[in-house]
């Protein structure tokens, strides 16, 4: 595949989801400076791949993990990202490859990056987008309860399904009948958001019960972002899955991204092997 036709595919898949708004807002109308904070969100997160720090490192060269790339771009000018800008505004206009694997990255186009033996299998009916449904040859997923190239269902495979299913509703609705006696409900009128030991909370912004600060709501950082009260059970397997903070010489761990509840001014940092290794596991200095 030459790079010509590897821009067309992912500038194709832009136009796609910037029609069916499905792109992030910081791509909507997009600017050097929200495609930096775009990069540094998705640093943030800490799932990247082999193939997305390559990415990375042919804008700001190599670096020790992926909390080195988040300093480094978020301390960075977002001038480097300002032909991003000319190639979404012109689109015949040739430029370096890094920048449309950077924009296959922002995206979440797959697969990435470019590679001249890069082969994408044309896909039968809508537009698929292969980062979301993991499908490339175009071939139809079999599980349970479909049905199979004979034109049967496994009724096995149906039944067994089916007690998944209700175990699944009971065990969440277990869960449910216990948090919600220990944690504020979410109504859709609130406003705010408080952090309160290990969670936040929603609250509405004239609500003086408590002496918390009050925070403009994000409700996925509600339905996400935990302190995670027991670091002990972590593993090499939670390396960059789970986030850290090291706040006055105190380290917290959290599930996902976010600002750091101890002082909003700050992120917290994807967990390296370093930190697993000498605030968990103890085996560093």
């Amino acid at each position: 595949m030459s790079e010509s036709e590897y821009k067309e595919l992912v500038l194709a898949e832009y136009d796609r989801q910037l029609k069916e708004e499905l792109l992030p807002s910081n791509l909507l109308v997009p600017k050097p400076a929200s495609i930096k904070d775009e990069v540094v969100m998705i640093c943030g997160q800490g799932s990247l791949t082999t193939g997305d720090e390559n990415i990375l490192r042919s804008f700001v060269g190599p670096k020790e993990d992926i909390g080195a790339y988040y300093n480094a771009f978020q301390n960075g000018s977002a001038d480097i990202f300002r032909q991003v800008i000319t190639l979404l505004g012109r689109r015949s206009v040739n430029t370096n490859i890094k920048y449309i694997n950077l924009l296959a990255l922002l995206i979440d186009f797959q697969p990435r990056p470019y590679h001249p033996n890069l082969q994408i299998k044309s896909t039968t009916g809508p537009s698929i987008n292969p980062a979301r449904t993991g499908i490339i040859s175009g071939e139809p997923p079999v599980g349970p309860g479909t049905v199979n190239p004979g034109g049967e269902i496994t009724k096995g495979n149906s039944y067994k399904f089916l007690w998944i299913f209700m175990a699944v509703i009971v065990a969440g609705m277990s869960w449910y009948l216990v948090a919600r006696k220990t944690v504020r409900q979410c109504t859709g009128k609130e406003g705010c958001m408080i952090w309160n030991n290990d969670h936040y909370e929603c609250i509405e912004c004239n609500d003086k019960s408590t002496d918390a600060p009050h925070y403009p709501i994000q409700h996925e950082i509600i339905d996400h972002f935990k302190r995670i009260t027991r670091p002990d059970t972590l593993t090499y397997h939670s390396v960059r899955k789970v986030w850290y903070s090291n706040y006055k010489g105190r380290v917290v761990f959290y599930t996902d991204s976010g600002p750091n509840p101890l002082d909003t001014n700050l992120r917290v940092l994807p967990m390296t092997t370093h930190i697993l290794e000498k605030y968990v596991l103890h085996i560093k200095n």
